[in-house]
């Protein structure tokens, strides 16, 4: 989760007369840059092994996508790339800015905007400034309250103190991400926030080795909310937990028949049939 990541250079900008447009070509840079992206980042040590003129020429196939299409859907996306080949490089103040720019190029666009600034303060930990990450964070959860990304944050601001070794800081911060996360759930049981929140809150308790605790939790779920979505998942992931962090498969047989049996039409019924056939496949 701490990225190794991610402004703004300058290239000759083609006149806008007689430059193509079009979806399909925008697509069609798009998918040539991804790719040329995909084979860049994945080698192993990629910063050391690949010289910087490399990154250079895919930042400035990035760029011209967002130059040329400004109103292409894809264009954000294309914006961030460039912040992630900085990042990659370690140019993190470069990064930033970069990041920066969809802020202001592309404001409409909630999602791809929350993640750019959720990993601006991720650049800013980086740096070892956390109060500045930290109010960066506070920024993601106001602007964008209802993004998957600020889910993210009462997590994120927990396994900071942890990695510090901030021992009560890291307490404090977990029961608060837990608290946030449970009234989540509570007061939307049956909304796709309600189903995020959960693995948030087990991953608050997963992050401590809080086994019980997330059982014992994970029970209230399908007590108080039988007839949400909230139930079935929950049993699902106590399943998990027994079959994969326990290491006790019958116990996790129990959960995933419960799923199975009780919320056959629900979408965790397949997988935890799957799952029930793995167990009992003979050894």
């Amino acid at each position: 989760m701490r990225l190794a990541w991610l402004f703004l250079i300058i290239v000759t900008l083609l006149p806008l007369a007689g430059c193509d447009s079009g979806v399909y070509s925008a697509e069609k840079r798009f998918w040539h840059a991804s790719r040329k992206y995909d084979r860049l980042t994945q080698k192993k040590d990629a910063p050391d092994v690949t010289s910087g003129q490399d990154y250079q020429v895919l930042i400035d196939d990035f760029r011209q996508i967002a130059i040329r299409y400004p109103d292409w859907a894809n264009s954000a996306r294309a914006q961030f790339y460039i912040g992630q080949l900085y990042a990659v490089q370690n140019n993190l103040p470069k990064a930033r800015e970069e990041f920066g720019v969809i802020l202001k190029e592309y404001p409409t666009n909630t999602d791809i905007c929350a993640t750019a600034l959720f990993t601006i303060a991720v650049i800013y930990e980086k740096e070892d400034n956390w109060e500045k990450a930290k109010e960066t964070l506070d920024k993601v959860v106001k602007d964008y309250p209802d993004s998957g990304t600020a889910f993210q944050v009462p997590l994120y601001e927990a396994e900071h103190y942890k990695a510090k070794g901030q021992t009560a800081e890291a307490d404090a911060a977990y029961a608060a991400a837990i608290d946030k996360y449970k009234k989540i759930i509570t007061d939307s049981p049956k909304t796709y926030g309600a189903l995020m929140a959960i693995d948030f809150a087990v991953a608050c308790y997963a992050n401590r080795e809080q086994w019980t605790e997330a059982i014992d939790y994970l029970a209230t779920l399908t007590r108080d909310h039988p007839d949400a979505l909230v139930a079935p998942k929950a049993l699902f992931v106590t399943g998990a937990i027994y079959q994969d962090k326990l290491k006790q498969p019958e116990k996790a047989l129990e959960y995933y028949n419960q799923v199975k049996d009780k919320y056959s039409k629900s979408i965790f019924a397949k997988p935890a049939q799957q799952l029930i056939d793995l167990i009992n496949k003979p050894k």
